[in-house]
């Protein structure tokens, strides 16, 4: 019942939300924010071989804005700390495998921050992971229910009809009704 309670902050429809922070040591900062930058997106990034992953950032958070009206005002924090968020298909566990298991790069931004176990030991993993979440305070994903496979598909005929649309101009009706019906 708790469990269920603590994940509802957590979920969208079929999406999940994961947020954690966690404090890194001193004196590790620079080359933490170093690595980070430094990691490659897109295809890739170490994100993409997690299959379920809608979206991930890993951030360096050394001060605080305030967020309200005269948004100067900025808090230093006494410690740096690494800030990964996440959007996933599914359960959290699952995906934590995964992130456990295909993403050994997890090990270069935690493995300087306090308390944290490594990843040999997957209940350990887990339960490091879980003890630096935090609750969301408002999570929306513009397409809650829609799997990272559907928005893949979903992206690839996008591309389709435009393609078709561009080769399609200046085309009789005959003609393209017929590479229509040749094409979808």
């Amino acid at each position: 019942m708790l469990k269920r309670i603590f994940e509802r902050g957590h979920r969208t429809g079929s999406a999940y939300a994961l947020t954690t922070f966690a404090r890194l040591q001193d004196g590790y900062a620079e080359d933490v924010e170093a690595y980070l930058s430094a990691l490659p997106t897109g295809a890739d990034s170490p994100f993409a071989r997690i299959g379920t992953l809608h979206i991930a950032r890993v951030q360096l958070f050394r001060a605080l804005v305030h967020q309200g009206p005269k948004q100067s005002k900025t808090d230093t924090l006494q410690h740096a700390h690494v800030v990964f968020t996440s959007t996933i298909d599914g359960d959290l566990d699952p995906y934590l495998e995964e992130l456990r298991r295909l993403v050994p790069e997890c090990d270069e931004w935690w493995g300087c921050c306090v308390g944290y176990p490594g990843r040999e030991n997957a209940g350990a993993f887990q339960g490091w992971v879980r003890s630096i979440q935090a609750r969301p305070g408002l999570f929306r994903s513009a397409m809650p229910n829609a799997t990272v496979a559907e928005v893949h598909a979903a992206l690839a005929l996008r591309e389709q009809v435009i393609d078709f649309a561009v080769d399609a101009q200046g085309v009789d009706a005959e003609t393209l009704r017929a590479r229509f019906r040749g094409t979808f």
